[in-house]
């Protein structure tokens, strides 16, 4: 019996292994986290895809969270580092001279993905919802803090 046991358990590290090797790098649970300003224009570029677009949505749908808002926060803590966070915020408005989110094609995957996740949120409740992490961004670790241009 205990050879038996040994076999069941050494096949099924092997076909855990086989299944962790063909998992392509594009699959539903792997998100590649954006670091700088060129990684996100080759995700934008990538998004004219529709099947690299729809792709993204259902990834993001997938992240989930308590609530809209913390699916929102998650979503983004996913898809950027802080660093590249900071240079954004929703309308590209204000002093310090950073990128509008909204209106890009990773902006609208975020969009889409979020209401996939939660059919009741509204748009303007998830333009509140991933301004407030943006905001925030430059404080937290890796942010860079606030500068002036």
């Amino acid at each position: 019996m205990q050879v038996f046991q040994k076999k069941v358990l050494s096949l099924l590290v092997d076909i855990r292994h086989r299944l962790k090797e063909t998992q392509p790098a594009s699959s539903a649970v792997h998100i590649e986290r954006m670091d700088t300003m060129e990684d996100f224009e080759l995700q934008e570029q990538s998004l004219s895809d529709a099947q690299a677009f729809d792709t993204l949505v259902l990834q993001i749908s997938r992240i989930g969270g308590r609530n809209t808002k913390d699916c929102a926060h998650k979503v983004l803590d996913r898809l950027f580092t802080n660093s590249l966070m900071a240079k954004f915020n929703l309308k590209g408005k204000g002093k310090r001279g950073k990128r509008p989110l909204e209106g890009t094609k990773v902006y609208r995957a975020i969009q889409e993905g979020i209401m996939k996740f939660d059919k009741a949120a509204t748009e303007e409740f998830i333009k509140g919802s991933v301004s407030e992490p943006l905001k925030h961004a430059p404080q937290r670790t890796g942010g860079g803090g606030f500068s002036m241009p």
